[in-house]
């Protein structure tokens, strides 16, 4: 944190000094002063109401929270830019009881939503090199489809970085993306102190087919167990193709701290097709374990998991035993309103537990270019893992 918080001064101060690398640069201030009376305040207000009802002695949950965000981003003096963004998580109703894993109340479900203020981003990016853009502070890190590093955005608090991200596209149709991070501001409001490097390759000069290689390096101080080396290749469709289709596999080694002598895999498989307004998605995801051996088994920590097994959330951890997900989605929109629905079964990779099943549905509407609305529903049926699980959540978003 002392490294970044020097860096982010230091990068302030050059910002009043550098000369401009082309005068006639679009979009630049003419002064600080310029660049910050000139910048853009954006307000968000996101609304939630979210009931859990689960088959076991806990009480059910329901949680009503207001998440109101303030965004101020500035305009760009001498290459360099800004940004400011705070967050503050509020309920609406004394009588909402749930466990939000910091409230205490442990008789009743989880809402990991937990009431707070805090900055969510304070950055400065500079854009002086070539194709290039430097940014240093809290700021968000979404690789990839977030399977592996992300920013929980579902969740009312996301999670941001403490990190310097340096992205690069001066390669035709290449972008490469190198980050380090030193703190992990999480949806709970911990931070997690870590040396993590993130390194991310993606090509798309095809109308076929994308090409995208990655190695993340997680130094997890606070988790020492959940420190890992992920090292994965991944191809897929080109956006013009109206198939739909991926490939994908990563093989994960204990790395920095970690004792245990870890050797873990993921493979994806997904094909779909779009038609007349259509999406259909078919996927078979597997992340390896070893149901005899606790700890051995892939482990995303940093992932947007939620997008990921199924809405109710319950595989956050990967069991020992790891997982098998065969999944089928589809999507849709009519008369302004859009359209989801999946199923997954889930099953162990390591022996022939059957994890259970689940349902997923959500129906959503942009009202205005402020204001939307959306209606989401997980059903989780158990069987040899966890409790029959059903939420629900209604949310109202709002932006100025």
């Amino acid at each position: 944190m002392k490294v970044l918080k020097t860096t982010l001064a230091v990068a302030l101060a050059l910002s009043a000094n550098v000369a401009f690398a082309d005068e006639n640069v679009e979009n630049q201030a003419s002064s600080i002063k310029d660049a910050v009376t000139n910048g853009d305040v954006l307000l968000n207000f996101r609304y939630r109401l979210e009931d859990v009802d689960q088959d076991n002695p806990l009480e059910d949950a329901l949680a009503s929270t207001l998440r109101s965000r303030l965004t101020f981003k500035t305009k760009e003096v001498n290459n360099f830019s800004a940004v400011f963004e705070a967050d503050d998580v509020t309920y609406l109703f004394e009588d909402d009881e749930h466990n939000s894993l910091r409230n205490g109340i442990t008789s009743h479900s989880v809402v990991a939503d937990p009431e707070g203020t805090e900055i969510n981003q304070f950055a400065v990016s500079y854009t002086g090199f070539d194709k290039t853009k430097i940014t240093v502070g809290r700021q968000r890190v979404n690789l990839g489809n977030q399977r592996f590093v992300g920013g929980v955005a579902w969740r009312q608090n996301e999670q941001t970085y403490d990190a310097v991200t340096i992205a690069n596209t001066s390669i035709a149709n290449t972008q490469i993306v190198y980050g380090y991070v030193s703190n992990v501001n999480n949806i709970l409001g911990d931070n997690m102190d870590t040396d993590t490097h993130l390194l991310d390759y993606r090509w798309t000069g095809s109308d076929d087919f994308n090409v995208s290689a990655y190695g993340y390096f997680l130094d997890l101080a606070d988790a020492p167990a959940a420190s890992t080396r992920t090292l994965g290749l991944r191809f897929n469709n080109g956006k013009k193709s109206d198939f739909l289709w991926a490939l994908e596999y990563a093989k994960q080694a204990d790395y920095a701290d970690n004792a245990k002598d870890l050797s873990a895999s993921y493979y994806l498989a997904e094909v779909g097709y779009k038609f007349d307004g259509w999406k259909a998605m078919f996927g078979h995801e597997v992340l390896t374990g070893e149901a005899g051996n606790p700890g051995h088994s892939f482990q995303t920590p940093l992932a947007t998991k939620h997008k990921f097994q199924g809405w109710a959330d319950l595989f956050l951890g990967t069991p020992d035993a790891g997982i098998e997900d065969t999944y089928i989605s589809v999507n849709t929109a009519w008369s302004g309103f859009k359209f989801g629905a999946a199923y997954h079964d889930f099953k162990a990779e390591d022996g022939n537990a059957d994890y259970g099943s689940e349902i997923d549905f959500v129906i959503s509407k942009k009202i205005s270019d402020e204001y939307s609305v959306a209606l989401k529903f997980a059903d989780y049926s158990a069987d040899q893992h966890a409790v029959d699980t059903r939420k629900v959540w209604l949310t109202f978003t709002a932006n100025y």
